[in-house]
């Protein structure tokens, strides 16, 4: 398993995609919006990235848990390729962001300061390759 950047921003988009499943359910019920608008209350409309704890433990963190998302994205990719049908896709899929979920929170971080990490990452370049030779070594 290589990480390079293109495989990090893959896998970053797939956790924001998840961060909004997992957003839905952990706020779904007490917004009453539901899937129409998964953020978290406190969180909507602010800017990507803002005031997002970056220290060095913070990022650490990040790398473990981004290592086992990507380990869980490994496993399931080849299930979904050989899915019998669009509903064996989906239900694989959902096993696969429940997996993240638990994988994310098992390193003591939970989805949305993942998916915050992950945005600011975006805008500091430096900080993401540091964080790619990272995952490397602790693939």
């Amino acid at each position: 398993m290589e990480f390079r950047k293109t495989a990090l921003t893959c896998a970053l988009a797939t956790l924001f995609a998840l961060g909004g499943t997992a957003a839905a359910q952990d706020w779904g019920g007490q917004q009453g919006g539901g899937a129409q608008d998964a953020s978290p209350p406190e969180h909507q409309g602010a800017m990507p990235g803002a005031d997002v704890d970056l220290s060095d433990d913070t990022i650490d963190e990040f790398v473990d848990a981004f290592v086992e998302v990507q380990k869980v994205n490994d496993e399931f990719a080849q299930r979904l390729e050989n899915a019998a049908d669009a509903e064996q896709a989906q239900a694989l899929h959902q096993e696969a962001q429940q997996e993240m979920v638990e994988a994310v929170e098992a390193t003591g971080m939970n989805v949305e300061e993942y998916n915050e990490v992950a945005m600011a990452l975006q805008n500091d370049p430096e900080l993401l390759d540091q964080v790619v030779q990272m995952a490397e070594e602790r693939q």
